[in-house]
């Protein structure tokens, strides 16, 4: 023990408990703060560094405005197609679409001139991905007849459903037919009262609409349809 100047001993000073305590967890704290923020730090740089790399990579994907094109439709449109019944579109004047293709070549369908079989085709439409093939085989094969057209309408367009842009599948399926692209509201698809890709038209002629079906079509049937048109121009 000390001693005082009296000669008493003082007692030794203990340390207090509670402001040890105190300092240990503000030390502990302070050690945590410092951890999360350099956790912090470092999820901002990754997270920057994949944003970066993504926006890098989607830079070169066309967008919807690089993909759809302007059309104009003159006439009345159809009512929405119903499979079951009688379709009281048939018999009817078509209503005529003028647009352009993917390079901006003019493109038409429907009103009078030559008869026409119009197919609308979706890229993400798993239907349409499965016809496709099939249908480039028949053109090829010269099974269309001279009388009639064929005519394919690039509708539908989502970037967020996959097989994207259409422009691509239609050139790796080396589709040899002439292609309307329609605009981003699918107003060619609407007025032909489209329920469905791929979705089939036949028109005759006099421009008067002569079937129209939604689904796949077997080559079979597609023959049909235009050999029907090519004997009655």
């Amino acid at each position: 023990m000390a001693t005082n100047k009296s000669g008493s001993t003082a007692p030794k000073k203990r340390p207090n408990a509670r402001a040890e305590a105190r300092k240990a967890a503000e030390r502990k704290q302070r050690i945590i703060l410092i951890v999360v923020g350099v956790v912090v730090v470092v999820l901002a740089i990754v997270i920057g560094l994949l944003t970066a790399r993504d926006s890098g990579e989607r830079a070169d994907i066309p967008t919807m405005d690089d993909v759809a094109r302007d059309v104009e439709v003159s006439g009345e449109g159809f009512p929405p197609h119903d499979a079951e019944g009688e379709d009281p579109a048939v018999g009817q004047p078509t209503p005529q679409v003028v647009g352009e293709d993917f390079d901006g070549t003019s493109v038409e369908i429907g009103g009078p001139g030559r008869p026409q079989l119009v197919t609308f085709a979706a890229s993400w439409c798993p239907a349409c991905q499965e016809e496709l093939p099939s249908l480039t085989t028949w053109l090829n094969e010269g099974n269309l007849p001279d009388e009639v057209d064929l005519v394919m309408v690039s509708t539908n367009h989502d970037r967020g459903r996959g097989n994207w842009p259409p422009q691509d599948w239609f050139e790796e399926e080396a589709y040899p037919g002439p292609i309307l692209v329609d605009d981003a509201s699918s107003s060619a698809a609407a007025a032909y009262g489209l329920s469905g890709t791929p979705f089939w038209v036949a028109i005759d002629g006099d421009g008067a609409l002569v079937w129209r079906g939604s689904g796949m079509i077997s080559m079979a049937q597609l023959s049909d349809l235009a050999d029907q048109l090519a004997e009655n121009p």
